[in-house]
């Protein structure tokens, strides 16, 4: 008898904290739904005011002899006149630039991705391997030059290899004030894109 009063006693308190857990996990739950609507009302505000700049806009390729010209908002970049490389659009504010065989055989591809930040936004700081490329006066934007920092190719296949590691290396002068660097911004040499 006194074990039964024991045992009922126990689940008694087991379904007073039960209870209380209900309260503590609505306040929670209630807690976390509040600062999730902060949360997605900032990345809101945020990407409002990054809709208004758009990279690629009056974007155009063309050729130039042994050279094709990849113009952006506010910058060009010189790459090589082959089929070897492509381009894509990833954010309103950046573009990734990919060897297309490595791409095509699952390996990435990526070479480069260009991107813009406003000039007081320094994060990109935090990049394991970047450059500042320039600055584009005409827009207002600090231009980056963000580097893969794995292997994009296929490492079973010399042929593949060769091909990226020539155009990675053909972007990897990308830097401000670097001798032949492939990227310059619309204000030193580039008409400014409408």
């Amino acid at each position: 008898m006194i074990l039964l009063a024991g045992l009922i006693a126990m689940m008694a308190f087991a379904f007073a904290a039960c209870g209380d857990s209900d309260t503590d996990e609505k306040s929670t739950t209630e807690s976390q739904t509040k600062s999730t609507e902060q949360t997605e009302a900032t990345e809101e505000t945020t990407t409002e005011a990054a809709d208004d700049y758009d990279i690629m806009k009056g974007s155009k390729l063309e050729a130039n002899g042994s050279e094709l010209l990849l113009y952006g908002n506010d910058f060009l970049l010189i790459m090589p006149n082959n089929d070897d490389w492509g381009y894509e659009q990833t954010s309103p504010t950046s573009v990734t630039i990919y060897d297309k065989d490595s791409r095509e055989d699952g390996f990435g591809g990526n070479l480069v991705t260009i991107m813009a930040f406003d000039p007081s936004d320094k994060s990109y700081e935090d990049f394991p391997d970047c450059a500042v490329a320039g600055t584009g006066k005409n827009v207002n934007k600090t231009f980056i030059a963000l580097f893969p920092s794995d292997a994009q190719f296929d490492p079973n296949d010399p042929e593949d290899e060769a091909e990226y590691m020539e155009l990675f290396n053909h972007v990897k002068k990308i830097g401000e004030g670097a001798a032949n660097s492939p990227f310059q911004t619309a204000d030193s040499d580039p008409e400014p894109q409408q």
